[in-house]
């Protein structure tokens, strides 16, 4: 300091602190963030799904119908999600059995013969926003007369695998699952990813057979759900009106968005009086329910031969590509 002595202040009285180690005030640092990545972890726990399998609890089993289970799995925390991105799908593990008769499950070699175990693929029915536990909604198949679409009567032996040991569960019973899995994913706004393939879309047709309705659900609640997205159409094919699942849902999603949302229901053995479409999916149809394909995607779930045969031929006919 330079200046005029005379004008200088006397020194003032200081105490003298003790000199803290860096070492340890970076440690308190530390301590500090630590907490605080606890503190949030704790109030916001990490999504459930990871790719491993892992055990959930049932919390409860409902009936929908004489055929159709609501089954609710608990997360292991209140406050944590699932973490199933929208277009994906979990796997469910159960014990395999053996048919009645040796080697053989509804009357056909069984291609699971030999294995312990089995496993299952289902979309929940629930909003991936939904936090501590999730739904999933599906049809049990009993051994008994099946009448296909084309009115012949089928004698299953066996049933379903999956779906009698589903509905056969009681509360607080475990269940295996794993994901998320699927190569098909719904990227928000306009844009679906399809494996490494990005689609952008102005509008998007479904065409769902049977229990192929969840991941539709899923898809239409989450597009419906973004006052900016395209509009979604949805045909939906079964074979009589007691078949149609998340009907409830499916009515609600289009009385909520009746500008953004169409939902037809096709059966191969309409009731009568019913007013909807009647028989297999056509082309003729898809471009009666389905906007036309310039500018949209489609999206297909169900039975193979449905796909195959019946939706994709007569999306290709009204203009998709």
């Amino acid at each position: 300091f330079f200046g005029d002595p005379h004008t200088q202040k006397p020194p003032q009285a200081t105490m003298d602190l003790p000199q803290v180690p860096w070492t340890f005030a970076l440690a308190a640092f530390c301590l500090v963030v630590l907490g605080v990545v606890a503190l949030v972890t704790a109030l916001k726990p990490p999504p459930f799904l990871n790719r491993r399998r892992q055990k959930l609890r049932v919390s409860k089993i409902e009936s929908l119908s004489h055929d159709v289970i609501k089954l609710t799995l608990a997360l292991p925390r209140a406050q944590q999600k699932l973490g199933l991105p929208v277009g994906k799908h979990v796997k469910v593990f159960g014990p395999n059995k053996k048919g009645k008769e040796e080697r053989q499950w509804n009357g056909r070699p069984d291609p699971e013969e030999g294995r312990t175990e089995i496993e299952r693929k289902y979309t929940p029915v629930t909003s991936v926003e939904t936090a501590g536990y999730f739904e999933l909604v599906l049809k049990v198949y009993r051994p008994g007369t099946v009448t296909m679409p084309d009115g012949k009567e089928v004698e299953w032996a066996d049933g379903g695998k999956m779906s009698q040991y589903l509905c056969h569960l009681k509360p607080n019973d475990a269940v295996e699952v794993s994901g998320p899995w699927g190569k098909h994913e719904y990227l928000g706004g306009n844009k679906m990813q399809s494996g490494r393939a990005v689609h952008r879309f102005a509008h998007l047709a479904m065409i769902a057979g049977g229990t192929g309705i969840t991941p539709m659900l899923q898809l239409a609640q989450a597009i419906l759900a973004d006052p900016a997205a395209p509009a979604v159409s949805l045909l939906y094919a079964n074979k009589t009106e007691g078949d149609i699942l998340v009907r409830d849902y499916l009515d609600k999603l289009a009385e909520e968005h009746p500008k953004r949302f169409r939902v037809a229901y096709t059966l191969d053995f309409p009731p009568e009086g019913w007013t909807g479409e009647k028989g297999f999916v056509t082309a003729e149809m898809a471009k009666r329910v389905l906007p036309p394909g310039a500018g949209g995607i489609a999206v297909v779930c169900g039975p193979p031969p449905m796909v195959k045969f019946a939706a994709v031929p007569s999306l290709l006919e009204a203009g998709y590509e």
